[in-house]
């Protein structure tokens, strides 16, 4: 063998290899996943501590104010994995974002809380002002489908009173300036606490169960990117089932998920979360087992403002499937 041919084929096989290894290393995908802060994100806090590992990606984890802003960065695409209210993910896809549901984070956790011992039924209220959290979101249509099935007008026979921000609501009703409210977590919580003359007089949870059947009503929707759904399943797939591991530690340790909420700077206190969730619904169910109580709540939404979730309920094609 020539060699003058050797050295020249060992020195371009040195050069090649000077070449590969000055290339970069190519980066693992990046996947964002945005989780509300307050009651809605708890549920996902251990993914904030200890970040799963997805084979080939790699997970961002982001803690968002408020939905309005994380409906903003879903509807740019800035955002693959996300929480919002059930209602504002319907209205989503309605609009033509590409999004499917996931799965329900979150169920029922809406109170009507008095100090008034006469409260004992619906038909109590006649005649009565209540504060509702939040003007058009699923306290407020929930409570009023409940008004109406009892056979009373709101906005006559019940006034209804949205003045009030949530934190002041709570504070309000605890000071004995309100009588009569209507409050997700953890606010019911807070207010309880801080006035133990206050009651739960209402199970607006069963009165749901009497009125439609359903066994709770759902309220925070863990929505992905259609696009991530068809690119990379599997990875959804890792994803969910560790927020579904996250929602039973939760669950399990309140106590340490309320130091890992005010750690990672999710919202509320961690003595207040902590308190909070034994009260606090979170469920992790799959889309297609969740779509009979996504649709009765979405009903309702339809009802009584079409344009609250899009004008109609969302196509099948909302309901993914990740294995």
């Amino acid at each position: 063998m020539n060699h003058r041919l050797v050295s020249r084929c060992a020195a371009l096989g040195l050069l090649a290899g000077v070449i590969i290894s000055s290339l970069p290393a190519q980066s693992p995908k990046a996947i964002s996943f945005a989780a509300l802060k307050g009651p809605s994100g708890i549920g996902m806090i251990r993914l904030f501590d200890q970040v799963p590992e997805i084979p080939g990606a790699s997970l961002q984890m982001l803690a968002i104010p408020s939905a309005d802003l994380m409906a903003a960065k879903v509807i740019s695409g800035e955002y693959d994995i996300a929480v919002l209210p059930i209602n504002m993910a319907a209205k989503l896809r309605s609009a033509g974002i590409p999004i499917v549901l996931g799965a329900i984070v979150g169920d029922g956790m809406v109170s009507f809380l008095s100090p008034d011992p006469s409260i004992a039924r619906l038909s109590d209220l006649a005649g009565k002002e209540v504060y509702v959290a939040g003007q058009g979101a699923t306290p407020d249509y929930l409570f009023q489908r409940l008004l109406r099935k009892a056979g009373l007008e709101p906005g006559k026979e019940v006034r209804l009173n949205y003045s009030l921000p949530y934190p002041d609501m709570a504070s309000a009703l605890a000071g004995g300036k309100i009588q009569y409210a209507v409050l997700p977590e953890p606010f019911a919580t807070l207010a309880l606490s801080a006035n133990p003359g206050l009651r739960k007089a209402l199970d607006l949870g069963a009165l749901w169960t009497e009125a439609t059947g359903q066994a709770s009503y759902p309220m925070t929707a863990l929505v992905v990117s259609s696009r991530l759904a068809q690119e990379n399943p599997a990875a959804v797939a890792v994803i969910l089932k560790a927020v579904s591991a996250s929602i039973a530690w939760v669950q399990a340790q309140p106590e340490a998920a309320g130091a890992l909420v005010e750690k990672h700077d999710l919202g509320l206190k961690a003595a207040v979360a902590a308190k909070a969730i034994p009260r606090s619904a979170y469920v992790y169910q799959g889309a297609q087992a969740a779509r009979p109580s996504v649709e009765a709540l979405l009903k309702v939404f339809l009802e009584l403002s079409p344009v609250s979730v899009g004008g109609r309920l969302p196509d099948d094609g909302f309901y993914a499937a990740f294995r």
